[in-house]
């Protein structure tokens, strides 16, 4: 059955208690007898002692009671912290709590001001220029300029972790944080970059980054894959070897990576992780290209025709790669083999099946079925209209995979008619669901109460359950369930439509 309430540790009572009472007594002395009465540059108050996690948490309780005002931030930035994240208060964010961070946080190692768009370009390069210790910076639709990375490539040498998203930054601006330019020694240690959605930024400043950042992993932007092929071409026509990159991820934001960029992928980046794929392009040369990226942990596939079966194309693919496949994204697909995944895919761990239209069976062997999925942790299964003949395979399906998913914690279905109290119990004699965290039904219309109930009385850690537009899932129902959370004290949040 789902966890009981605890009262909460000890820590987090603690916390708890100095927001409540944080203007009446941690803060009284100095908001009513300094607050903007004078500036102080520093200030030995209440919260000196305290290490930046709890600081941390301090900030993200009195944001979630709406109670964090800028004479909060007056006492709580000190001279000790080595991790701030201002992301979620950026409504009190202004030039002068920015200046308080300059003047007091020397240790500083990560900061986070996202959304902080209040703050001025000038008041972040100034800041940014006492900081030198920086290793993650997170500038996500703020006012950052091109100047404010030209301080950061002239400072922060030593930052790993950069995200400038949605920001005002150029070309210009990508070649004086990169350095290459001007005696700038710029973020030479840079792993991970983020300068999508940024339309001044073009092909130029990819290959710029790329260039210059040779342990690079992660770069995010819409020209990643067309600068790769760009400087592919260029190294061919100099006579030169390709310069294998580190990049870990063939895509950004779910765009799916073109053909020029898979013909020679294994030859850019071989050690990719992630990459979004066309189904029509798992044939000929390409399927061979993609089929020698021995480090894929990440797959998305999305099937806009039929030309090439599913038995052909993806099967050919995860039977190469898919031993070290752990997530495995699948859109549009009409003969969809499960037991194909389960067998190719031992150690996958996210399985997501959208917009499905179809699903076929191979026999196999009971022994067979008991090993599959064993270490599925995340099932998110969603089914468009179906044709008869799909129709009868689809409960089959279901049942193989949430039988052998002992792991699993997270499970999400949408529009199967075919998921029955019958399957649903016939599956519970099986499994458990002992790691359950979240079970959501949307437009399930097969299923009943009485269902929910048995896995209510079940040995899980249930905190979340989903049910919407399940017709047969009454009001009273949802009643009788929240009654049982109350009377056991349950950590369980039920949802109902």
């Amino acid at each position: 059955m789902p966890q009981q309430g605890s009262p909460g540790t000890l820590k987090h009572l603690s916390i708890v208690n100095i927001a409540t009472h944080i203007d009446s007594l941690w803060a009284a002395d100095y908001i009513q007898n300094y607050l903007d009465q004078y500036n102080f540059m520093y200030i030995i108050g209440p919260f000196d002692v305290l290490p930046s996690h709890l600081i941390q948490e301090l900030i993200e309780l009195l944001v979630q009671k709406r109670q964090l005002s800028r004479r909060h931030l007056h006492l709580m930035i000190h001279q000790h912290l080595e991790s701030l994240h201002l992301g979620k208060c950026s409504s009190c964010m202004t030039d002068a709590i920015i200046k308080l961070v300059q003047i007091r946080c020397k240790k500083l190692k990560r900061l986070d001001i996202s959304r902080c768009n209040r703050l001025t370009s000038y008041a972040m390069s100034m800041a940014l220029s006492y900081l030198p210790k920086l290793v993650y910076l997170n500038l996500y639709t703020t006012n950052c300029t091109d100047d404010v990375l030209g301080t950061i490539g002239a400072i922060c040498v030593h930052l790993r972790d950069l995200n400038i998203c949605k920001t005002h930054v150029t070309d210009k601006g990508i070649v004086s944080l990169c350095g290459g330019g001007n005696n700038i020694q710029g973020c030479r240690k840079l792993v991970s970059l983020d300068m999508s959605f940024n339309p001044r930024v073009t092909i130029k400043g990819v290959k710029h980054a790329l260039r210059q950042l040779p342990i690079l992993r992660q770069l995010l932007h819409n020209d990643v894959c067309d600068a790769l092929v760009a400087l592919h071409e260029e190294a061919f026509k100099e006579g030169k070897a390709t310069t294998p990159y580190q990049l870990r991820s063939g895509t950004v934001n779910d765009f799916v990576v073109p053909v020029s960029f898979l013909e020679i992928v294994d030859l850019v980046c071989p050690n990719l992780e992630y990459i979004f794929i066309l189904n029509e392009n798992l044939e000929g040369d390409v399927l061979q290209h993609i089929s020698k990226l021995t480090r894929l942990r990440n797959l998305s596939v999305s099937c806009t025709d039929s030309l090439v079966p599913f038995s052909e194309g993806l099967v050919s693919l995860l039977e190469t790669v898919g031993h070290g496949l752990e997530t495995l994204t699948l859109y549009g697909y009409d003969d969809i083999d499960v037991l194909a995944i389960g067998q190719s895919c031992p150690n996958l761990q996210t399985l997501t099946l959208e917009s499905c239209h179809g699903f076929k069976l191979q026999r196999a062997q009971s022994a067979t079925l008991i090993t599959l999925f064993s270490n599925l942790k995340s099932l998110r299964l969603g089914v468009e209209v179906l044709s008869n003949d799909h129709e009868t395979a689809l409960p089959e399906t279901l049942k193989i995979v949430l039988e052998g998913s002992h792991q699993i914690e997270n499970i999400e279905i949408t529009n199967v008619e075919g998921f029955t109290d019958q399957l649903f119990r016939h599956v519970l004699k099986q499994n458990s669901f002992s790691r359950l965290r979240e079970f959501a039904l949307i437009d399930c219309n097969n299923i009943t109460g009485s269902s929910m109930f048995e896995l209510l009385e079940g040995k899980n850690c249930l905190q979340r359950l989903v049910l919407l537009n399940c017709k047969e899932v009454m009001r009273r129902d949802y009643d009788q369930m929240m009654k049982i959370v109350a009377n056991q004290h349950f950590q369980l949040e039920i949802t109902w439509t």
